[in-house]
């Protein structure tokens, strides 16, 4: 499953980049989706967790790293049909929390060893820093919903991420079940860096590096006109 929202570990600073510290304004949508009526649902609970992994002819000089955040907020306009449907979501970056033990320990495998802190202090502030996403010109990633197609249990959505004051559109795959008042989503699916307008982190001119792929898994619920 390829290609969905978010991010993680280029260059472009126009005249016309956002202030700092501001995300973009989403494109305004088209007329007939502004009049159509909608139900809205704020997220009110969610989980990100982001695996990156070590590569280089010196990677078990690193580590694979594992990036969470509990912190999205945002609102789903649900419309029918649900190719009318639309989100507005973000993620403060200094939410971000890199390689904590316990999540480590949850997800296991290659992911499962510790990392020191003096490590995971130096992975955050290269993520957070300019060559990365670069928190000091833009705070948030803001994730908007460009198109939604699909059926129940294949649901397809196009994104239009917002991230360093920059704008690409990426595809997710995702499902979602509601019950009552109580609306569920999932996404599960890899990313390049270049999708979200990144370059990997490198070391010594590639011997140590991030792989250029990663994966994110998200879960959001969200909650009927909260």
């Amino acid at each position: 499953m390829r290609k969905f929202l978010w991010p993680m570990v280029v260059l472009l600073a126009g005249c016309a980049a956002p202030p700092r510290g501001e995300a973009p304004e989403a494109a305004a949508p088209a007329e007939a989706e502004k009049a159509a009526p909608h139900e809205s649902w704020k997220v009110v609970a969610s989980h990100l967790a982001v695996r990156v992994y070590r590569d280089g002819p010196m990677q078990k000089l690193g580590h694979n790293h594992l990036i969470t955040s509990d912190a999205l907020e945002g609102e789903i306009m649900l419309r029918e049909p649900l190719a009318q449907t639309g989100f507005d979501i973000r993620l403060p970056l200094e939410s971000l929390v890199v390689d904590d033990t316990d999540a480590r320990t949850t997800v296991g495998g290659e992911f499962a060893a510790p990392v020191p802190p003096k490590d995971r202090d130096a992975t955050r502030r290269n993520l957070l820093g300019d060559k990365l996403l670069d928190v000091a010109r833009q705070d948030a990633i803001r994730l908007t919903a460009e198109e939604i197609s699909g059926e129940p249990g294949n649901y397809q959505a196009r994104v239009r991420v917002s991230l360093r004051g920059e704008e690409h559109v990426i595809a997710a795959p995702f499902t979602v079940t509601i019950d009552g008042n109580t609306l569920k989503a999932r996404a599960a699916f890899s990313l390049t860096h270049a999708d979200i307008g990144l370059l990997p982190f490198t070391v010594g001119l590639g011997v140590l590096k991030v792989r250029d792929e990663f994966e994110v898994d998200l879960r959001l619920e969200a909650r009927r006109g909260s």
